[in-house]
């Protein structure tokens, strides 16, 4: 380790000290505050399926009961739905205010998130990507990744393929040889393809497995069924939320039926299915246009986006900000709380 990195991570470690020890969790704000904490998986390291994730998308089990923990410590606990209902009907805030949400509805949020849920008695949202549902589909960052790994394992000379020109353009140290790509890696390729909208992209993967004979079989389901999405709803700790029906970003562009079949018929869904009202949304990627924006604010009572930070009495409830946490950044309480101040 070079004297230069070490200095940069003495100062990086000084900047998490003081923002975990001095930021506003630390205080009583002078209004009603609320702090959403956004999480994604919750797996155990040796999971194989942690090993193909994005980094900045998954959270250990431990350190999942570490960071709520802290909440606990520091914060009322509240459920999303009740807080905006109680700010509406002009009831008494707590003055410092905490709900946790998890994005994309994945089968270890089950398997992992629930039993501490349930075992701290906290509740909690899960957005739901309704027709991915009871299916074996992926998410097309998790498809890109799984196409990446194996072509590195299988047939790495095929890196050199015009089919994957698009994606070997990325600006990465990954050398797009026999090496599969790291996790790191695998997010800057993730992000050289957010270039494409997300048809562009299925349909480029769709190409990859058909030309190049690569097996686009997955084991298992990634993501919840309904007889999970159920036992959770039943529980009273658990309510769900909209993240449309094919998780397709909402930027400027889709047309008008679109629109409304990923924002309003995945409304429907869900409350069909889990015979409850559902009240909240999720914009995927934190993308949205006005004309999104719009149909989100005609159809649910609040929204939350990726934009980081706190929100109070008078924050817009359609734009609501969160705190976006993963294992890299919150798996010891000094970055836990540091992340949780909104100063990094």
């Amino acid at each position: 380790m070079s004297v230069s990195h070490s200095i940069k991570q003495l100062i990086k470690r000084g900047v998490q000290y003081a923002a975990a020890n001095f930021g506003p969790h630390k205080r009583t704000p002078s209004s009603p505050a609320l702090v959403i904490l956004m999480y994604h998986r919750v797996l155990p390291e040796n999971d194989p399926r942690y090993l193909q994730e994005e980094p900045g998308m998954v959270v250990t089990p431990a350190t999942l009961e570490s960071n709520l923990r802290e909440i606990e410590r520091l914060f009322d606990v509240v459920s999303l739905a009740e807080w905006i209902k109680a700010r509406e009907n002009g009831e008494k805030l707590p003055a410092k205010a905490c709900a946790i949400t998890f994005d994309d509805g994945w089968a270890d949020n089950y398997e992992f998130a629930y039993p501490i849920l349930k075992k701290r008695e906290i509740p909690a949202t899960i957005f739901l990507v309704s027709e991915m549902i009871n299916t074996q589909r992926e998410f097309w960052p998790e498809r890109l990744a799984r196409i990446a790994t194996q072509i590195s394992s299988e047939k790495p000379e095929l890196w050199s393929s015009p089919d994957l020109e698009w994606l070997t353009r990325a600006d990465t140290s990954f050398n797009f040889g026999s090496k599969a790509p790291s996790r790191e890696q695998l997010s800057q390729l993730i992000a050289t393809a957010k270039s494409l909208n997300d048809d562009d992209i299925h349909i480029r993967l769709d190409q990859i497995e058909k030309l190049l004979g690569l097996n686009n079989a997955t084991t298992s389901a990634a993501l919840l069924n309904w007889q999970q999405v159920q036992e959770m709803q039943a529980s009273g700790l658990i309510e769900f939320g909209s993240h449309t029906c094919n998780h397709i970003r909402l930027n400027s562009g889709l047309a008008a039926d679109v629109l409304r079949h990923e924002i309003g018929d995945c409304k429907t869904h869900i409350e069909q299915s889990i015979e409850r009202p559902v009240s909240a949304f999720c914009f995927p990627n934190g993308d949205y246009s006005p004309e999104a924006l719009s149909l989100v604010k005609s159809l649910y009572r609040t929204a939350v986006t990726t934009e980081s930070g706190w929100n109070n009495a008078t924050s817009d409830a359609h734009l609501l900000k969160r705190i976006g946490v993963h294992n890299d950044i919150a798996s010891d309480k000094t970055a836990f709380l540091a992340r949780l101040s909104g100063w990094i």
